[in-house]
């Protein structure tokens, strides 16, 4: 499974793409919004999940959200963010392939959340 961390931060995206990697997974970063919505418009989408910081140096998180899930409809996105986001402001058909995780968080909370959105035994193999 292809997982996709969007975020500005360098050192985090370093430690968690190195965290998932050991943990089976395939990881590929990106620094900004735009960036993350070109890799998820290739046909078909390479990622199975994306972990998306709200705040971005090019578009917010909030506003990219709505695109990746448009242009990528099978992306799980799980919006990791220092301030509290709810998948409840979602329209409905969208709330089930939205988590959000508060920063900080635990590598391991990362791997719970990766998992309730996209188990391993359905779907796409690592």
């Amino acid at each position: 499974m292809a997982i996709l961390l969007v975020d500005d931060e360098k050192p985090l995206l370093a430690l968690l793409q190195r965290f998932l990697e050991r943990a089976g997974y395939r990881v590929d970063v990106s620094e900004t919004g735009f960036g993350a919505l070109e890799k998820c418009r290739a046909a078909p989408c390479p990622y199975t999940v994306a972990v998306l910081d709200l705040k971005l140096p090019d578009i917010s998180g909030a506003e990219l959200l709505p695109l990746l899930l448009k242009a990528a409809p099978e992306l799980k996105v799980i919006v990791s963010s220092g301030t509290p986001f709810s998948p409840a402001a979602l329209p409905e058909a969208q709330r089930a392939r939205v988590e959000a995780l508060l920063k900080p968080f635990l590598p391991k909370e990362l791997l719970a959340a990766i998992e309730r959105l996209a188990p391993r035994g359905r779907g796409a193999s690592v």
